[in-house]
């Protein structure tokens, strides 16, 4: 008896965990809340008017408005979902990874500098600069980002392969969760200064002056390449 009861509490832990979107047996998964309300089935249910209406964007900051299955229940079970992307002047999406799904990204004012790291090909560093109209792909669990190397605002939308994509930032993961200082040092191959150095300036996470030409945008954008490089590299040494 109590080791049936072990197995079945095993197998509900287990199903917590998901590698991508449930296969569903039917044509859309209704809300346990509303399996007492069919009535509640509508139009309404599979619609949703908060992507753009629910975040304006603030200018001077990046800010990302999801429309996942946590905001958009008709989404569950669907392997879709979106996002808009505000870009402020100088503004960058961190090295991030959706470890379920491939991500589509659509430039639809100003231009945008991205990349990912190929880890199949030892962290080789894959890099565009997007304009209005143009579209780049980012293949799911590969580190990648978004940045606004200009001096205007930049707007773009993002589709997923997934309901529930999830987002690892690189840099919350590595320096804002307790991860030992000596670990850090060995692991991008620096010193307790740098770390401490790094640490402060994630939890200050001031808002990044914007370029002030375009050598200055350049510039941003290629010491974030270089530190897409490195990321590559330390990538590269585990995979």
């Amino acid at each position: 008896m109590y080791e049936g009861w072990r197995w079945m509490t095993a197998r509900r832990e287990f199903s917590r965990a998901r590698a991508s979107d449930p296969d569903i047996l039917t044509d859309f998964v209704v809300p346990r809340d509303l399996l007492a309300e069919p009535s509640q089935i509508n139009g309404t249910f599979f619609t949703y008017t908060r992507l753009v209406s629910g975040n304006a964007g603030d200018p001077a900051k990046f800010t990302a408005t999801k429309a996942t299955a946590a905001e958009y229940p008709a989404l569950l079970g669907q392997s879709v979902s979106f996002a808009r992307l505000v870009f402020g002047a100088g503004t960058v999406n961190p090295p991030h990874i959706h470890p379920r799904a491939s991500e589509l990204l659509l430039v639809v004012q100003g231009a945008l500098f991205v990349g990912l790291v190929d880890a199949a090909r030892n962290g080789t560093l894959h890099t565009a600069t997007l304009q209005a109209g143009d579209m780049f792909v980012f293949p799911k669990g590969m580190v990648h980002f978004q940045s606004n190397n200009s001096t205007v605002v930049a707007r773009a939308f993002s589709a997923f392969g997934s309901a529930i994509p999830g987002t690892i930032s690189l840099p919350t993961e590595l320096f804002e969760t307790g991860i030992d200082d000596p670990v850090l040092e060995k692991s991008f191959r620096t010193d307790q200064a740098t770390v401490d150095a790094l640490k402060h300036d994630l939890q200050k996470a001031p808002a990044p002056a914007p370029p002030q030409n375009s050598a200055d945008g350049a510039l941003v954008g290629a010491r974030l390449a270089a530190v897409m490089l490195c990321v590559g590299t330390a990538f590269s040494l585990v995979l």
